[in-house]
């Protein structure tokens, strides 16, 4: 009997080759697992986790040495020539936190090009995995001030530095503090001051994107009439996990992705629940497919 071309097969039909796309999802898919929080750790990494967290925290009071006198210096000149933004303090504080974790994790920023001109103002928005998300989102080569709970300025210098920089404290269950926190960050918008914001509201405890509970950033946006930027925040979780504070070996590091910014007009004339859904589709668009779990209806 004769036999089946072999270009007619039915095994090597089944065993078509993947389409570039398809290829290019794939190894986008295996490149991000890399930045996921692993199951198991190496016999010891928990005591190399204390050590390394006790080395980030003595160089960060070390550094503070330096940098807090350097800002106080400054102050009388700031307050002068840019009494509202405070660029020159952000700054410094960009260093210092540039120095700190140098030692410890690299930080890659991908899609420069998405970010606005230094002098326009506008809300970044991110995933929330671990307190390593903000000395990392300091990396961002612009001046912004962190929308944060009230307990980060209580850390010995760097509370005293973000208010030298005029950061924005939030008391999470008083309702006043939040009014007051609303209209400051409008006014500061319109100063041409940005902002940033962790929507989730608290750092997620396995990595996967919660529900945006802080959603004040989308009022912010709409009432001073400016643009969003997502972005997403890879490996950080990895290096120190929200449920303790160890500082463990990161792998690959951590990569922050700026997403195209949803324009001014764009957020004007969307709807609310539209617009947030937007910006959490964004980022999580960024995370391992593992990470980018749907809010709750």
């Amino acid at each position: 009997a004769a036999s089946m071309p072999p270009s007619t097969s039915p095994w090597r039909r089944a065993r078509a080759r993947p389409t570039a796309a398809e290829r290019a999802a794939t190894s986008d898919s295996k490149e991000l697992t890399k930045f996921m929080i692993p199951e198991k750790r190496f016999p010891g990494a928990g005591v190399v986790g204390i050590v390394r967290a006790l080395s980030l925290f003595v160089l960060l009071m070390g550094l503070g040495c330096i940098f807090c006198p350097l800002i106080l210096v400054s102050m009388p000149f700031v307050l002068k020539r840019d009494p509202q933004r405070r660029t020159f303090v952000d700054f410094l504080i960009r260093q210092w936190a540039k120095l700190l974790i140098f030692p410890f994790f690299s930080v890659k920023i991908e899609g420069l090009e998405n970010l606005p001109p230094p002098g326009e103002a506008c809300i970044y928005v991110a995933n929330h995995q671990s307190f390593m998300d903000i000395l990392s989102a300091l990396h961002l080569p612009r001046s912004f001030k962190f929308i944060s709970k009230d307990s980060i300025f209580k850390i010995p210098f760097v509370g005293w530095a973000m208010r030298r920089a005029d950061h924005v404290g939030l008391k999470r269950d008083d309702r006043k503090s939040q009014v007051e926190v609303f209209r400051k960050s409008i006014k500061k918008l319109q100063d041409g001051t940005s902002l940033f914001i962790f929507p989730e509201g608290t750092r997620s405890q396995d990595g996967v994107m919660l529900d945006f509970k802080a959603k004040g950033a989308f009022g912010m946006a709409r009432r001073a009439k400016t643009a969003l930027v997502p972005m997403t925040i890879l490996g950080t979780g990895r290096l120190m996990p929200a449920k303790d504070y160890l500082l463990y070996f990161g792998g690959p590091g951590v990569r922050i992705i700026l997403h195209k910014p949803i324009s001014a007009e764009e957020v004007q004339a969307a709807e609310d629940d539209a617009l947030v859904e937007q910006v959490r589709d964004t980022i999580a668009a960024g995370l391992p497919e593992g990470y980018q779990s749907k809010p709750a209806a």
